[in-house]
């Protein structure tokens, strides 16, 4: 009995072994087509909102890791994560237009347009500030008010030890590795 037994375990093993890596494989190609099937569409809004498309890239990686049908804990929807009333709401403000209903904020044109935009606008607010990167992400995570209260007393100064809320400061982190991360590794054209 033992003769028979080892050898159908190791095939049982042999087999769950290199079904978990064909999952594996699955699962990284997916990934892989996912983290760059907005390429062409994050390049083209961040450049007419004058942002580096590869800051854009690391909010959606850290907000919804590239799944447009994403949806937070706080309402937040899409690849950006869009608040319904508020991003949107300025949004659709500042072009006149009618505020989206939350479905279609779930397209990737229009989720991408509206957290560029948004990005965008809070780069220039604080662009007087060499970490200028870090104070419009507190502000797209945090909202305008906590982030004037982080903000340096010159426009020189540290920001990271000025955010009061941790997970801000974590998010804030994140994002800039991974933006960092993608100014070495994606080639824009």
């Amino acid at each position: 009995m033992r003769h028979i037994l080892f050898p159908v375990l190791t095939a049982v093993a042999g087999l769950a072994v290199s079904y978990f890596l064909w999952q594996a494989g699955v699962w990284l190609f997916q990934f892989r087509v996912r983290t760059s099937m907005y390429d062409a569409l994050i390049v083209k809004t961040a450049r007419r909102h004058g942002v580096d498309p590869r800051l854009v890239k690391a909010v959606i990686w850290r907000e919804s890791r590239f799944r447009p049908l994403t949806v937070g804990d706080a309402g937040e929807v899409g690849l950006m994560q869009i608040m319904p009333r508020l991003s949107a709401g300025d949004w659709s403000k500042r072009f006149r237009r009618e505020i989206p209903c939350k479905a279609v904020l779930f397209s990737p044109e229009l989720n991408i347009e509206i957290g560029t935009w948004y990005l965008a606008s809070a780069l220039r607010r604080w662009s007087k500030y060499r970490h200028c990167e870090k104070l419009a992400l507190c502000e797209y995570n945090a909202g305008l008010t906590r982030a004037r209260s982080w903000k340096p007393d010159s426009p020189e100064g540290d920001i990271d030890s000025r955010i009061t809320i941790a997970s801000t400061r974590a998010y804030v982190a994140s994002i800039m590795k991974q933006y960092e991360k993608y100014r070495k590794e994606w080639k824009i054209q």
